[in-house]
Protein backbone atom coordinates (compact mmCIF):
# COMPACT_ATOMS: atom_id res chain seq x y z
CA UNK A 1 0.00 0.00 0.00
CA UNK A 2 1.30 3.20 -1.11
CA UNK A 3 1.45 6.16 1.90
CA UNK A 4 0.87 9.27 -0.08
CA UNK A 5 3.45 12.16 1.18
CA UNK A 6 1.65 14.75 0.95
CA UNK A 7 -2.17 15.91 1.87
CA UNK A 8 -4.81 15.16 -1.09
CA UNK A 9 -7.94 16.75 -1.33
CA UNK A 10 -11.01 15.27 0.40
CA UNK A 11 -13.53 14.21 -2.04
CA UNK A 12 -16.65 14.01 -0.27
CA UNK A 13 -17.40 14.32 3.63
CA UNK A 14 -18.77 10.78 2.88
CA UNK A 15 -18.84 9.89 7.17
CA UNK A 16 -20.19 11.82 10.05
CA UNK A 17 -20.53 11.90 13.57
CA UNK A 18 -19.03 12.54 17.31
CA UNK A 19 -20.20 14.92 20.11
CA UNK A 20 -23.67 14.72 19.65
CA UNK A 21 -26.64 15.45 22.10
CA UNK A 22 -27.38 12.07 23.52
CA UNK A 23 -30.67 10.54 22.90
CA UNK A 24 -32.48 9.25 26.52
CA UNK A 25 -33.37 5.83 27.13
CA UNK A 26 -35.65 5.26 29.57
CA UNK A 27 -35.99 2.48 32.25
CA UNK A 28 -37.98 2.13 35.42
CA UNK A 29 -34.95 3.19 37.77
CA UNK A 30 -33.50 6.28 35.88
CA UNK A 31 -33.28 7.98 32.78
CA UNK A 32 -29.75 7.29 31.34
CA UNK A 33 -27.95 9.16 28.48
CA UNK A 34 -27.08 6.84 25.70
CA UNK A 35 -23.83 8.00 22.99
CA UNK A 36 -24.91 5.97 19.75
CA UNK A 37 -21.69 5.39 18.80
CA UNK A 38 -20.44 3.82 21.97
CA UNK A 39 -23.50 1.19 20.78
CA UNK A 40 -21.53 0.23 17.33
CA UNK A 41 -19.08 -2.55 16.82
CA UNK A 42 -15.15 -1.27 17.76
CA UNK A 43 -12.82 -2.25 14.68
CA UNK A 44 -10.27 -4.86 15.95
CA UNK A 45 -6.53 -3.58 14.71
CA UNK A 46 -5.36 -6.84 16.33
CA UNK A 47 -3.71 -9.67 14.12
CA UNK A 48 -5.03 -10.06 10.62
CA UNK A 49 -7.74 -12.79 9.63
CA UNK A 50 -6.02 -16.21 7.40
CA UNK A 51 -7.92 -14.98 4.19
CA UNK A 52 -9.06 -17.14 1.03
CA UNK A 53 -8.91 -15.86 -2.67
CA UNK A 54 -12.24 -14.79 -4.60
CA UNK A 55 -14.70 -12.63 -4.76
CA UNK A 56 -14.81 -9.26 -5.22
CA UNK A 57 -15.73 -6.22 -3.02
CA UNK A 58 -17.87 -3.25 -4.56
CA UNK A 59 -18.05 0.63 -3.07
CA UNK A 60 -18.95 4.10 -4.23
CA UNK A 61 -17.68 7.22 -5.06
CA UNK A 62 -19.19 10.77 -6.34
CA UNK A 63 -16.54 11.33 -8.75
CA UNK A 64 -13.76 9.95 -11.35
CA UNK A 65 -10.34 9.83 -11.11
CA UNK A 66 -8.49 13.20 -12.68
CA UNK A 67 -5.57 10.99 -14.04
CA UNK A 68 -3.87 7.37 -13.19
CA UNK A 69 -0.95 8.87 -12.95
CA UNK A 70 0.39 8.94 -9.22
CA UNK A 71 2.85 11.90 -9.28
CA UNK A 72 0.03 14.31 -10.63
CA UNK A 73 -2.49 12.87 -7.64
CA UNK A 74 -3.97 15.52 -5.69
CA UNK A 75 -7.65 14.60 -4.87
CA UNK A 76 -8.78 11.61 -3.12
CA UNK A 77 -11.02 10.30 -6.11
CA UNK A 78 -7.51 9.65 -7.99
CA UNK A 79 -5.60 8.36 -4.86
CA UNK A 80 -8.30 6.01 -3.92
CA UNK A 81 -7.23 4.03 -7.23
CA UNK A 82 -3.61 5.04 -7.72
CA UNK A 83 -2.83 4.15 -3.89
CA UNK A 84 -3.47 0.47 -5.09
CA UNK A 85 -1.37 0.31 -7.99
CA UNK A 86 1.64 1.54 -6.95
CA UNK A 87 3.74 1.37 -3.57
CA UNK A 88 6.82 2.84 -2.53
CA UNK A 89 10.22 1.90 -0.24
CA UNK A 90 7.70 2.20 3.08
CA UNK A 91 4.73 2.77 4.14
CA UNK A 92 2.41 2.85 7.63
CA UNK A 93 1.05 -0.40 9.01
CA UNK A 94 -2.18 -0.92 8.55
CA UNK A 95 -3.21 -2.32 11.95
CA UNK A 96 -0.37 -0.30 13.70
CA UNK A 97 0.10 2.97 12.05
CA UNK A 98 3.89 2.65 12.77
CA UNK A 99 6.34 2.99 9.69
CA UNK A 100 7.76 -0.23 8.44
CA UNK A 101 9.39 -1.62 5.25
CA UNK A 102 7.16 -2.09 2.08
CA UNK A 103 8.87 -2.60 -1.33
CA UNK A 104 12.56 -2.10 0.58
CA UNK A 105 13.65 -4.93 2.74
CA UNK A 106 15.71 -3.08 5.13
CA UNK A 107 16.74 0.41 5.63
CA UNK A 108 19.18 2.23 8.00
CA UNK A 109 19.19 5.59 8.98
CA UNK A 110 22.46 7.93 9.66
CA UNK A 111 23.89 8.61 13.48
CA UNK A 112 23.76 11.91 12.75
CA UNK A 113 19.90 10.86 11.38
CA UNK A 114 20.14 12.95 8.12
CA UNK A 115 20.54 9.63 5.36
CA UNK A 116 18.07 6.44 5.22
CA UNK A 117 20.01 4.50 3.02
CA UNK A 118 16.78 1.55 1.86
CA UNK A 119 18.03 -1.88 -0.04
CA UNK A 120 14.64 -3.36 -2.20
CA UNK A 121 13.69 -6.71 -2.08
CA UNK A 122 15.40 -8.84 -4.29
CA UNK A 123 13.08 -9.82 -7.44
CA UNK A 124 10.76 -7.26 -7.57
CA UNK A 125 8.72 -6.71 -10.83
CA UNK A 126 6.14 -4.08 -12.45
CA UNK A 127 3.49 -5.21 -12.99
CA UNK A 128 4.38 -6.17 -16.64
CA UNK A 129 7.24 -8.20 -16.06
CA UNK A 130 9.85 -5.72 -16.26
CA UNK A 131 12.20 -5.26 -13.15
CA UNK A 132 11.74 -2.92 -10.49
CA UNK A 133 15.04 -1.53 -9.56
CA UNK A 134 16.78 0.93 -7.33
CA UNK A 135 17.81 2.90 -10.19
CA UNK A 136 14.02 3.52 -10.92
CA UNK A 137 13.07 4.64 -7.65
CA UNK A 138 16.33 7.23 -7.90
CA UNK A 139 15.75 8.35 -11.74
CA UNK A 140 12.22 8.87 -10.56
CA UNK A 141 13.08 11.62 -8.13
CA UNK A 142 16.07 13.01 -9.96
CA UNK A 143 14.41 13.41 -14.18
CA UNK A 144 10.59 13.66 -12.70
CA UNK A 145 9.57 14.39 -9.17
CA UNK A 146 12.01 17.04 -9.57
CA UNK A 147 11.24 18.20 -12.89
CA UNK A 148 9.84 21.59 -12.95
CA UNK A 149 8.16 21.08 -15.83
CA UNK A 150 5.91 18.16 -14.35
CA UNK A 151 2.95 19.23 -12.50
CA UNK A 152 3.71 17.09 -9.41
CA UNK A 153 2.94 18.22 -5.91
CA UNK A 154 5.66 15.40 -4.65
CA UNK A 155 8.49 17.61 -4.81
CA UNK A 156 7.27 19.31 -2.03
CA UNK A 157 7.68 16.39 0.19
CA UNK A 158 11.53 16.56 -1.06
CA UNK A 159 11.57 20.73 -0.01
CA UNK A 160 13.42 20.35 3.40
CA UNK A 161 13.86 24.09 5.19
CA UNK A 162 14.24 25.86 1.40
CA UNK A 163 16.70 22.90 0.26
CA UNK A 164 15.48 19.72 -1.94
CA UNK A 165 16.45 16.28 -0.62
CA UNK A 166 18.91 14.06 -2.78
CA UNK A 167 18.58 10.55 -4.06
CA UNK A 168 21.58 8.27 -4.89
CA UNK A 169 22.26 4.93 -6.56
CA UNK A 170 24.78 2.52 -4.56
CA UNK A 171 23.66 -0.31 -6.71
CA UNK A 172 20.98 -2.42 -8.12
CA UNK A 173 19.10 -2.66 -5.37
CA UNK A 174 20.65 -0.09 -2.88
CA UNK A 175 20.22 3.76 -2.89
CA UNK A 176 20.69 6.58 -0.55
CA UNK A 177 18.33 9.61 0.62
CA UNK A 178 20.51 12.82 2.04
CA UNK A 179 18.35 15.67 3.71
CA UNK A 180 19.78 19.17 4.30
CA UNK A 181 18.75 19.12 7.52
CA UNK A 182 17.42 16.65 10.58
CA UNK A 183 13.72 16.46 9.26
CA UNK A 184 11.07 14.54 11.22
CA UNK A 185 9.51 13.28 7.83
CA UNK A 186 12.27 11.39 6.54
CA UNK A 187 10.21 8.25 6.05
CA UNK A 188 7.69 10.43 4.02
CA UNK A 189 10.25 11.38 1.82
CA UNK A 190 11.16 7.52 1.68
CA UNK A 191 7.62 6.84 1.19
CA UNK A 192 7.81 7.85 -2.55
CA UNK A 193 6.82 5.44 -5.33
CA UNK A 194 8.62 5.23 -8.19
CA UNK A 195 7.29 5.30 -11.97
CA UNK A 196 8.18 2.44 -14.39
CA UNK A 197 11.12 4.02 -16.39
CA UNK A 198 11.14 1.90 -19.12
CA UNK A 199 7.53 3.74 -19.54
CA UNK A 200 8.33 7.13 -18.74
CA UNK A 201 11.70 7.81 -20.50
CA UNK A 202 11.22 7.37 -23.85
CA UNK A 203 7.75 9.39 -23.29
CA UNK A 204 10.59 12.32 -21.96
CA UNK A 205 13.07 11.05 -24.60
CA UNK A 206 10.29 11.72 -27.70
CA UNK A 207 8.30 14.56 -26.08
CA UNK A 208 10.21 16.28 -23.12
CA UNK A 209 8.94 15.96 -19.09
CA UNK A 210 6.22 18.36 -19.65
CA UNK A 211 4.52 15.35 -21.74
CA UNK A 212 4.18 13.45 -18.38
CA UNK A 213 1.27 15.47 -17.49
CA UNK A 214 -0.70 14.54 -19.40
CA UNK A 215 0.47 10.47 -19.25
CA UNK A 216 -1.77 8.46 -17.84
CA UNK A 217 -5.10 9.94 -18.20
CA UNK A 218 -8.30 9.18 -18.12
CA UNK A 219 -8.61 8.69 -21.44
CA UNK A 220 -5.89 6.32 -21.93
CA UNK A 221 -6.05 2.43 -22.23
CA UNK A 222 -6.36 1.59 -18.86
CA UNK A 223 -5.15 -2.15 -19.39
CA UNK A 224 -1.69 -0.70 -20.30
CA UNK A 225 -1.02 1.45 -17.33
CA UNK A 226 1.98 -0.31 -15.51
CA UNK A 227 2.17 -0.70 -11.29
CA UNK A 228 3.98 -2.42 -9.12
CA UNK A 229 1.27 -2.40 -6.05
CA UNK A 230 -1.52 -4.89 -5.79
CA UNK A 231 -3.86 -4.23 -7.80
CA UNK A 232 -4.15 -3.35 -11.56
CA UNK A 233 -7.00 -1.35 -13.91
CA UNK A 234 -8.85 -4.52 -15.88
CA UNK A 235 -11.74 -1.11 -16.62
CA UNK A 236 -12.50 2.04 -16.93
CA UNK A 237 -16.23 3.04 -17.90
CA UNK A 238 -16.29 7.32 -17.13
CA UNK A 239 -18.99 7.98 -15.12
CA UNK A 240 -19.69 4.38 -14.22
CA UNK A 241 -17.13 2.01 -12.89
CA UNK A 242 -13.60 1.37 -12.24
CA UNK A 243 -12.65 -2.15 -11.79
CA UNK A 244 -9.52 -3.33 -10.60
CA UNK A 245 -8.15 -6.82 -10.51
CA UNK A 246 -5.24 -8.78 -8.85
CA UNK A 247 -1.35 -7.20 -10.06
CA UNK A 248 0.17 -11.13 -10.45
CA UNK A 249 3.52 -9.88 -9.81
CA UNK A 250 2.70 -8.22 -6.41
CA UNK A 251 5.34 -9.40 -4.14
CA UNK A 252 3.77 -9.29 -1.10
CA UNK A 253 2.50 -12.84 1.05
CA UNK A 254 0.25 -13.42 4.14
CA UNK A 255 1.69 -14.24 7.02
CA UNK A 256 0.71 -18.13 5.66
CA UNK A 257 2.47 -17.21 2.69
CA UNK A 258 -0.87 -16.95 0.16
CA UNK A 259 0.37 -13.90 -2.27
CA UNK A 260 -1.83 -10.80 -1.98
CA UNK A 261 -4.40 -9.32 -2.52
CA UNK A 262 -7.20 -11.95 -1.28
CA UNK A 263 -9.78 -10.28 -4.27
CA UNK A 264 -10.72 -11.58 -7.46
CA UNK A 265 -12.00 -7.30 -8.27
CA UNK A 266 -11.99 -4.13 -6.17
CA UNK A 267 -14.75 -2.66 -7.99
CA UNK A 268 -15.40 1.71 -7.43
CA UNK A 269 -18.47 2.71 -8.70
CA UNK A 270 -19.39 5.89 -9.93
CA UNK A 271 -23.07 7.55 -8.79
CA UNK A 272 -23.99 11.02 -9.11
CA UNK A 273 -24.46 12.03 -5.19
CA UNK A 274 -24.58 10.65 -1.53
CA UNK A 275 -28.24 9.77 -1.22
CA UNK A 276 -27.81 7.51 -4.46
CA UNK A 277 -24.51 5.57 -2.81
CA UNK A 278 -26.98 5.20 0.31
CA UNK A 279 -29.98 3.60 -1.89
CA UNK A 280 -27.22 1.16 -3.39
CA UNK A 281 -25.96 0.17 -0.22
CA UNK A 282 -29.57 -0.46 1.20
CA UNK A 283 -30.45 -2.34 -2.04
CA UNK A 284 -27.48 -4.77 -1.47
CA UNK A 285 -25.33 -3.50 -4.56
CA UNK A 286 -22.66 -2.51 -2.68
CA UNK A 287 -20.59 -3.90 -0.29
CA UNK A 288 -19.45 -0.89 1.98
CA UNK A 289 -20.65 2.30 2.93
CA UNK A 290 -19.22 5.75 4.83
CA UNK A 291 -22.19 7.07 6.64
CA UNK A 292 -23.02 10.50 7.04
CA UNK A 293 -24.99 11.62 10.39
CA UNK A 294 -28.57 11.48 8.97
CA UNK A 295 -27.77 7.51 7.99
CA UNK A 296 -26.92 6.00 11.02
CA UNK A 297 -31.17 6.39 11.66
CA UNK A 298 -31.73 4.80 8.30
CA UNK A 299 -29.42 1.85 8.78
CA UNK A 300 -28.89 0.97 12.89
CA UNK A 301 -31.81 -1.12 12.39
CA UNK A 302 -31.34 -2.63 9.39
CA UNK A 303 -28.18 -4.67 10.17
CA UNK A 304 -29.25 -8.11 11.36
CA UNK A 305 -32.27 -7.95 8.40
CA UNK A 306 -30.08 -7.39 6.41
CA UNK A 307 -26.79 -9.04 7.24
CA UNK A 308 -24.08 -5.92 7.94
CA UNK A 309 -22.41 -4.47 10.74
CA UNK A 310 -21.79 -0.65 11.50
CA UNK A 311 -18.68 -0.11 12.58
CA UNK A 312 -17.55 2.76 14.94
CA UNK A 313 -14.20 3.58 13.03
CA UNK A 314 -12.76 7.03 15.28
CA UNK A 315 -12.43 10.59 14.92
CA UNK A 316 -11.94 11.64 11.88
CA UNK A 317 -8.12 13.10 10.77
CA UNK A 318 -9.85 15.02 7.43
CA UNK A 319 -10.44 18.46 7.41
CA UNK A 320 -13.72 20.24 6.17
CA UNK A 321 -13.22 24.35 5.51
CA UNK A 322 -14.23 27.57 3.57
CA UNK A 323 -11.02 29.00 2.14
CA UNK A 324 -10.63 32.11 0.54
CA UNK A 325 -8.31 33.40 -2.62
CA UNK A 326 -5.89 35.54 -1.91
CA UNK A 327 -3.75 34.64 -5.43
CA UNK A 328 -3.50 38.30 -7.38
CA UNK A 329 -3.13 37.95 -11.10
CA UNK A 330 0.36 39.44 -11.99
CA UNK A 331 0.54 38.79 -15.56
CA UNK A 332 -1.28 38.24 -19.03
CA UNK A 333 -0.38 34.56 -18.27
CA UNK A 334 -0.89 34.22 -14.79
CA UNK A 335 -4.37 32.59 -13.47
CA UNK A 336 -5.95 34.27 -10.11
CA UNK A 337 -7.99 37.28 -9.10
CA UNK A 338 -8.62 40.56 -8.83
CA UNK A 339 -9.75 43.78 -7.07
CA UNK A 340 -12.20 44.59 -5.24
CA UNK A 341 -12.61 40.13 -4.26
CA UNK A 342 -8.93 40.12 -4.05
CA UNK A 343 -9.09 43.08 -1.64
CA UNK A 344 -11.53 42.11 0.53
CA UNK A 345 -10.31 38.32 0.87
CA UNK A 346 -7.01 39.96 1.66
CA UNK A 347 -8.27 41.48 4.41
CA UNK A 348 -7.57 39.82 7.55
CA UNK A 349 -11.06 41.53 10.08
CA UNK A 350 -12.98 40.37 6.72
CA UNK A 351 -11.70 36.73 7.00
CA UNK A 352 -12.07 36.82 10.48
CA UNK A 353 -15.75 38.27 10.06
CA UNK A 354 -16.59 35.39 7.52
CA UNK A 355 -15.44 33.12 10.28
CA UNK A 356 -17.78 34.63 13.06
CA UNK A 357 -20.48 33.58 10.36
CA UNK A 358 -19.66 29.53 10.62
CA UNK A 359 -22.60 28.01 12.81
CA UNK A 360 -20.66 24.57 13.39
CA UNK A 361 -23.54 23.59 16.10
CA UNK A 362 -26.54 23.82 13.76
CA UNK A 363 -23.94 22.37 11.28
CA UNK A 364 -23.17 19.31 13.99
CA UNK A 365 -27.01 19.44 14.95
CA UNK A 366 -28.81 20.16 11.62
CA UNK A 367 -26.67 18.32 8.77
CA UNK A 368 -24.62 15.80 10.75
CA UNK A 369 -27.54 14.84 12.62
CA UNK A 370 -25.88 15.62 16.12
CA UNK A 371 -22.83 13.11 15.01
CA UNK A 372 -19.74 16.02 14.77
CA UNK A 373 -16.97 18.22 16.71
CA UNK A 374 -16.90 21.60 16.41
CA UNK A 375 -13.38 22.10 14.63
CA UNK A 376 -10.74 24.46 14.88
CA UNK A 377 -7.06 23.44 13.68
CA UNK A 378 -6.09 21.51 10.73
CA UNK A 379 -4.19 19.02 13.14
CA UNK A 380 -5.93 15.92 14.17
CA UNK A 381 -7.45 16.15 17.42
CA UNK A 382 -5.93 12.88 18.65
CA UNK A 383 -2.55 14.00 17.37
CA UNK A 384 -0.06 14.94 20.15
CA UNK A 385 0.82 18.20 18.31
CA UNK A 386 -3.05 19.10 18.46
CA UNK A 387 -2.90 22.53 20.25
CA UNK A 388 -5.45 22.83 23.23
CA UNK A 389 -5.75 26.07 23.10
CA UNK A 390 -6.96 26.08 19.69
CA UNK A 391 -11.00 26.18 20.78
CA UNK A 392 -10.65 29.19 22.61
CA UNK A 393 -8.35 31.35 20.00
CA UNK A 394 -10.64 30.57 17.17
CA UNK A 395 -13.39 32.89 16.07
CA UNK A 396 -16.25 31.10 17.42
CA UNK A 397 -20.45 31.99 15.44
CA UNK A 398 -21.14 35.20 16.11
CA UNK A 399 -23.25 37.19 13.51
CA UNK A 400 -22.65 40.58 16.28
CA UNK A 401 -19.12 40.10 16.34
CA UNK A 402 -18.97 39.72 12.70
CA UNK A 403 -20.88 42.94 11.97
CA UNK A 404 -18.67 44.69 14.37
CA UNK A 405 -15.96 43.68 12.68
CA UNK A 406 -17.33 44.48 8.75
CA UNK A 407 -18.11 47.76 10.66
CA UNK A 408 -14.77 48.53 11.35
CA UNK A 409 -13.04 48.46 7.99
CA UNK A 410 -16.08 50.61 6.66
CA UNK A 411 -17.58 47.67 5.20
CA UNK A 412 -21.31 48.79 5.81
CA UNK A 413 -24.87 49.18 3.92
CA UNK A 414 -24.37 52.82 2.61
CA UNK A 415 -27.75 52.56 0.42
CA UNK A 416 -29.76 50.24 2.94
CA UNK A 417 -30.44 47.67 0.19
CA UNK A 418 -28.86 44.95 3.11
CA UNK A 419 -26.07 44.78 0.77
CA UNK A 420 -22.55 45.97 2.68
CA UNK A 421 -20.46 48.31 0.42
CA UNK A 422 -16.82 48.64 0.87
CA UNK A 423 -15.20 52.14 1.03
CA UNK A 424 -15.24 52.39 -2.65
CA UNK A 425 -18.63 52.07 -2.89
CA UNK A 426 -17.92 47.92 -4.26
CA UNK A 427 -21.17 46.08 -3.24
CA UNK A 428 -19.33 43.22 -1.43
CA UNK A 429 -20.55 40.03 -3.25
CA UNK A 430 -18.76 36.69 -3.18
CA UNK A 431 -19.34 33.03 -4.99
CA UNK A 432 -18.65 29.88 -2.72
CA UNK A 433 -18.14 26.76 -4.54
CA UNK A 434 -18.22 23.11 -3.40
CA UNK A 435 -18.54 19.90 -5.19
CA UNK A 436 -22.10 19.26 -6.48
CA UNK A 437 -23.51 15.95 -5.04
CA UNK A 438 -22.10 15.99 -1.11
CA UNK A 439 -24.92 16.50 0.53
CA UNK A 440 -23.34 17.54 3.79
CA UNK A 441 -20.85 20.07 1.94
CA UNK A 442 -23.91 21.45 0.07
CA UNK A 443 -25.78 22.47 3.43
CA UNK A 444 -23.50 23.56 5.15
CA UNK A 445 -22.62 26.08 1.77
CA UNK A 446 -26.53 27.21 2.15
CA UNK A 447 -26.28 28.04 5.41
CA UNK A 448 -23.18 29.81 5.76
CA UNK A 449 -24.73 32.20 2.40
CA UNK A 450 -27.75 32.82 4.46
CA UNK A 451 -25.58 33.96 7.30
CA UNK A 452 -23.69 35.68 5.22
CA UNK A 453 -26.24 37.36 3.68
CA UNK A 454 -27.75 38.14 6.75
CA UNK A 455 -24.65 39.66 7.78
CA UNK A 456 -24.98 41.93 4.52
CA UNK A 457 -22.75 40.09 2.81
CA UNK A 458 -23.62 38.95 -0.78
CA UNK A 459 -22.64 35.04 -1.15
CA UNK A 460 -23.86 33.04 -4.16
CA UNK A 461 -23.36 29.73 -3.51
CA UNK A 462 -22.73 27.52 -6.67
CA UNK A 463 -22.10 23.44 -6.22
CA UNK A 464 -19.93 22.11 -9.30
CA UNK A 465 -18.48 19.17 -10.63
CA UNK A 466 -15.49 18.08 -8.40
CA UNK A 467 -13.22 18.09 -10.91
CA UNK A 468 -14.27 21.19 -12.35
CA UNK A 469 -13.71 23.01 -8.69
CA UNK A 470 -10.29 21.19 -8.37
CA UNK A 471 -9.33 22.52 -11.72
CA UNK A 472 -9.90 25.90 -10.64
CA UNK A 473 -8.33 25.50 -7.44
CA UNK A 474 -5.22 24.12 -8.65
CA UNK A 475 -4.68 25.03 -11.92
CA UNK A 476 -6.96 27.99 -13.29
CA UNK A 477 -6.63 29.74 -9.76
CA UNK A 478 -10.18 31.96 -10.68
CA UNK A 479 -12.09 30.94 -7.73
CA UNK A 480 -13.35 33.43 -4.51
CA UNK A 481 -14.22 31.02 -1.83
CA UNK A 482 -14.31 27.07 -1.76
CA UNK A 483 -15.56 24.46 0.53
CA UNK A 484 -13.56 21.62 0.28
CA UNK A 485 -11.71 19.08 2.67
CA UNK A 486 -7.93 17.85 3.26
CA UNK A 487 -7.28 14.53 3.70
CA UNK A 488 -5.82 14.19 7.33
CA UNK A 489 -2.65 12.37 8.45
CA UNK A 490 -0.92 10.68 11.35
CA UNK A 491 1.73 13.64 11.66
CA UNK A 492 0.79 16.92 10.02
CA UNK A 493 4.54 17.00 8.40
CA UNK A 494 2.16 14.95 5.56
CA UNK A 495 1.21 18.54 4.80
CA UNK A 496 4.11 19.82 3.17
CA UNK A 497 2.59 21.03 0.15
CA UNK A 498 -0.49 22.61 1.93
CA UNK A 499 0.92 25.03 5.16
CA UNK A 500 4.26 26.00 3.78
CA UNK A 501 3.88 29.14 1.40
CA UNK A 502 5.61 27.18 -1.88
CA UNK A 503 3.09 24.37 -1.07
CA UNK A 504 1.03 23.36 -4.38
CA UNK A 505 -1.90 22.96 -1.84
CA UNK A 506 -1.20 26.27 -0.36
CA UNK A 507 -4.71 27.76 -1.40
CA UNK A 508 -5.18 31.35 -0.92
CA UNK A 509 -1.67 31.21 -3.43
CA UNK A 510 0.18 27.94 -4.18
CA UNK A 511 4.05 27.52 -5.13
CA UNK A 512 4.98 30.82 -4.20
CA UNK A 513 8.97 31.26 -4.55
CA UNK A 514 8.87 33.51 -1.38
CA UNK A 515 5.92 34.37 1.09
CA UNK A 516 3.98 36.99 -0.43
CA UNK A 517 3.07 38.06 2.89
CA UNK A 518 4.55 38.56 6.91
CA UNK A 519 2.09 35.90 8.33
CA UNK A 520 3.06 33.32 5.49
CA UNK A 521 7.17 34.12 6.26
CA UNK A 522 5.68 33.45 9.89
CA UNK A 523 3.71 29.81 9.19
CA UNK A 524 7.05 29.22 6.92
CA UNK A 525 9.42 29.67 10.31
CA UNK A 526 7.06 27.79 12.24
CA UNK A 527 7.04 24.96 9.99
CA UNK A 528 10.76 24.29 9.88
CA UNK A 529 10.60 24.39 13.57
CA UNK A 530 8.48 21.65 14.22
CA UNK A 531 9.65 19.51 11.49
CA UNK A 532 13.97 20.43 10.68
CA UNK A 533 14.28 18.41 13.88
CA UNK A 534 12.62 15.14 15.93
CA UNK A 535 12.90 16.72 19.08
CA UNK A 536 9.73 16.13 20.41
CA UNK A 537 9.10 19.15 22.17
CA UNK A 538 10.75 21.41 19.55
CA UNK A 539 8.08 19.88 17.12
CA UNK A 540 5.41 20.46 19.47
CA UNK A 541 6.09 24.33 19.89
CA UNK A 542 6.56 24.78 16.27
CA UNK A 543 3.14 23.16 15.15
CA UNK A 544 1.54 25.08 18.42
CA UNK A 545 2.86 28.46 16.45
CA UNK A 546 1.71 27.20 13.22
CA UNK A 547 -2.19 26.59 14.68
CA UNK A 548 -1.52 30.36 16.62
CA UNK A 549 -0.71 31.98 13.20
CA UNK A 550 -3.43 29.66 11.40
CA UNK A 551 -6.45 30.31 13.33
CA UNK A 552 -5.57 33.91 13.55
CA UNK A 553 -5.03 34.69 10.04
CA UNK A 554 -8.35 32.53 8.73
CA UNK A 555 -6.65 31.80 5.58
CA UNK A 556 -9.00 29.04 5.74
CA UNK A 557 -12.27 28.69 8.61
CA UNK A 558 -13.22 25.41 9.90
CA UNK A 559 -16.55 23.54 10.35
CA UNK A 560 -16.75 20.28 11.79
CA UNK A 561 -14.88 17.16 12.43
CA UNK A 562 -17.14 13.94 11.58
CA UNK A 563 -16.83 10.61 13.81
CA UNK A 564 -16.14 7.82 10.97
CA UNK A 565 -18.78 4.90 10.98
CA UNK A 566 -18.41 2.39 8.43
CA UNK A 567 -20.92 -0.25 7.45
CA UNK A 568 -19.80 -3.55 6.18
CA UNK A 569 -21.58 -6.68 4.48
CA UNK A 570 -21.33 -9.40 6.93
CA UNK A 571 -19.70 -11.38 4.25
CA UNK A 572 -16.22 -9.99 4.62
CA UNK A 573 -13.26 -10.63 6.72
CA UNK A 574 -10.60 -8.10 7.91
CA UNK A 575 -12.44 -5.01 8.47
CA UNK A 576 -9.51 -3.46 10.20
CA UNK A 577 -10.18 0.39 8.89
CA UNK A 578 -8.69 3.44 10.53
CA UNK A 579 -10.17 7.43 9.70
CA UNK A 580 -6.93 8.34 7.62
CA UNK A 581 -7.10 8.65 3.86
CA UNK A 582 -5.15 5.34 2.55
CA UNK A 583 -5.55 3.65 5.71
CA UNK A 584 -9.63 3.37 5.71
CA UNK A 585 -12.21 1.90 3.28
CA UNK A 586 -9.47 1.24 0.26
CA UNK A 587 -6.77 0.77 2.71
CA UNK A 588 -8.24 -2.68 3.96
CA UNK A 589 -8.72 -3.88 0.24
CA UNK A 590 -5.48 -6.09 -0.16
CA UNK A 591 -6.49 -8.17 3.08
CA UNK A 592 -10.08 -7.98 2.80
CA UNK A 593 -11.62 -11.74 1.80
CA UNK A 594 -15.19 -12.91 1.03
CA UNK A 595 -15.52 -15.55 4.00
Amino acid sequence: MMNKSVLAILIACAVAAGAWAAPVQEDEAMAEEVNPIDLLAPVDHSAWERGTHGGRFVMTSISDPKTFNPVLAKETSTTDVTGRMFTGAVRRNQLTLEWEPDLAESYEISEDQKTITLRLRSGLTWSDGDPLTADEVVWTVNEIVLNEEVETDDRDALLIGGELATFELIDDLTYRITLPSVYAGIFEVASLAPLPRHVFEPLIEAEGAAAVNSFWGVDTDVTTIVGNGPFVIGEYLPSQRVVMTPNPRYYEQDEWGQRLPYLEEFVIEFVEDQDTGLARFIAGETDAWGLRGEDYGVLVDKQESDDFMIYNVGPASSTQFITFNQNPITGEEDGGIEPPALTWLSNKTFRQAMAHLIDRQTIINNIAFGFGYPQYSFVWTVSPYYWEGAADAAFKYDPERAGELLDSIGYVDRDGDGVREDPDGNKISLILNTNSGNTVREQIGELFSQDARNAGIDVTFKPEAFNEMVTRLVSSFDWQMILIGLTGSVDPVSGANVYPSHGGLHMIEPSQESPRRDWEVAVDAAWDEANLTTDEEQRTRGYRKLQEIWIDEVPWAYTFAPAVMHAYRNTFGNIKPHPLNGYAMTGIVDRLFVK
